[in-house]
């Protein structure tokens, strides 16, 4: 076991320490300030101080405390300060923990923006680092402090994960645009890492002690024109303009391919290969931004031409999902038949192999799955509402109806079936789908584009009456926003 200390519990620093942690290391994990020391450290089996790494009597008052460590790690952010930050934070901290620790082998962690390439080239840790700008050079003078005293430096490409992704947020917001110039008349090269790929390169260097200068990117080699057309196809919004590059990026513009594969030869890979693969198997990635973009009210959540039916088992769902999809010409999905489908097996043999939970996870999955799908009647199980992290997507999925019964009625509709896990229980069927209706209801009354009382209604009238309903819902946003197709 190491003593291991991260300065700096951000986006990757945090997660790096948990990773550390998890494998039996003792961590001491630092922030800026005295209250989100306590927050992330109450949300930790770890210490978590706070620290200053731009003063020196402030990592002294660490060391102080803490004693000598094996390792350190300088995770920690300028924030959106310019060059006097980036000095004081990058170079002068790592200056600051160099002398602090003498006794310990460093990280740091720098970023691919030191490469300044704009030709379109592959470039691996052998190539020239020659920041065009003086924040670059200041990631360099800051990488020479850890590599002259043995011990490794990680430059990252651009990281991403859950609430936090420019790329897929400027896109939903209307505020991309595909950046190309005579180097690049197609769009620049992207590079990017996973939060979690990110965290656990670092793990990797340190346990490992692998000294020198290490890429930690993915796979992918996308420009930024085929991704963002990609993206934009998969949620219905436009394709973005084309500009010239941003003369103002801190840390300069450049169009490069760069490579992990001294990185893979060492041991790693990645988790997360590319953008698309984490899109589709992170389960809190797209439901995270979408849930900023719709918070934050600037630009109408895109919603694609789908209608989701929501509510408790028994209220209609799969049979008036049928003929709503008939009435429409849309093709009609049924989520339980997905997850069955994929799982092998019926659901209440994956309720009895796996639990509710086990069967929430791969109801997620599914969700995730149908994003991009377009004029499709989609039946969702009554449940699905109970992680909120399904909630974004279900409403970017499409026009949300609650189909609604009374609770007798619901029972007489689900006595003879024994495909219901949840009504398995000794408490009685009535009491038990009055006890979810009770805990759902409320959700799918926030949810719902359109709620229909069905007990007095054919199966046939509460179709006609969603598929209406729906039409009318896209002809305006067609009109308003123009982004659903």
């Amino acid at each position: 076991m190491s003593m291991i200390l991260v300065i700096g519990c951000g986006f990757v620093g945090e997660k790096a320490a948990e990773l550390f942690h998890a494998q039996g290391h003792d961590v001491v994990g630092t922030t800026h300030s005295e209250v989100s020391a306590w927050r992330i450290g109450a949300a930790h089996g770890w210490r978590v101080m706070p620290c200053d790494v731009s003063r020196v009597d402030s990592v002294q008052a660490l060391r102080d405390s803490i004693g000598p460590v094996d390792a350190v790690i300088h995770c920690a952010s300028s924030g959106r300060g310019g060059v006097e930050m980036y000095e004081k934070v990058y170079l002068n901290g790592m200056k600051h923990l160099a002398s602090v620790f003498p006794e310990a082998w460093l990280l740091y962690t720098s970023s691919t923006s030191v490469y300044s390439q704009m030709d379109g080239s592959t470039v691996d840790e052998t190539t020239p680092a020659d920041p065009d700008r003086e924040t670059g050079r200041l990631l360099r003078a800051a990488e020479e402090v850890a590599l002259q005293r043995g011990g490794a430096v990680a430059r990252l490409a651009g990281i991403y994960g859950p609430g936090r992704s420019f790329l897929l947020k400027n896109l939903l917001e209307g505020k991309s645009a595909i950046e190309v110039c005579e180097s690049a008349p197609v769009g620049r090269l992207i590079n990017q890492i996973h939060v979690e790929d990110a965290a656990g390169a670092l793990v990797h260097l340190v346990t490992k002690r692998l000294a020198g200068i290490w890429n930690i990117v993915d796979d992918a080699q996308l420009t930024q024109r085929v991704c963002l057309e990609r993206l934009a196809t998969l949620f219905g919004v436009p394709i973005p303009d084309v500009r010239a590059p941003d003369a103002a990026r801190k840390r300069g513009w450049s169009h490069k391919h760069v490579s992990n594969q001294k990185l893979r030869d060492s041991g790693w890979s990645p988790m997360y290969p590319d953008y698309f693969t984490a899109l589709q198997n992170d389960v809190a990635l797209v439901s995270s931004i979408f849930a900023e973009v719709d918070a934050s009210g600037e630009t109408p959540l895109p919603r694609s031409e789908n209608i989701v039916l929501m509510g408790l088992m028994g209220c209609g769902k799969s049979s008036v999902g049928r003929i709503t999809a008939r009435l429409l010409g849309f093709q009609f999905i049924d989520t339980d038949h997905l997850i069955s489908d994929a799982a092998g097996c019926t659901i209440p043999e994956i309720f009895a192999k796996e639990g509710e939970q086990g069967f929430r996870q791969r109801e997620s999955a599914v969700l995730r799955s149908l994003i991009g799908t377009r004029h499709a009647v989609i039946a969702t199980g009554g449940g699905i509402i109970t992680r909120s992290v399904n909630l974004p997507l279900l409403k970017h999925l499409g026009f949300i109806t609650w189909l609604e019964a009374n609770v007798d009625l619901l029972v007489r509709r689900t006595s003879g079936n024994n495909d219901r896990p949840l009504l398995r229980g000794e408490e009685p069927p009535k009491q038990k789908l009055e006890s979810l209706l009770l805990q759902r209801g409320p959700i799918y009354q926030s949810m719902a584009d359109l709620r229909i009382q069905t007990d007095e209604l054919t199966q046939e009238e509460s179709a006609y009456g969603v598929a209406e309903s729906a039409r009318i819902f896209f002809a305006k946003r067609r009109s308003d926003v123009g982004t659903v197709d």
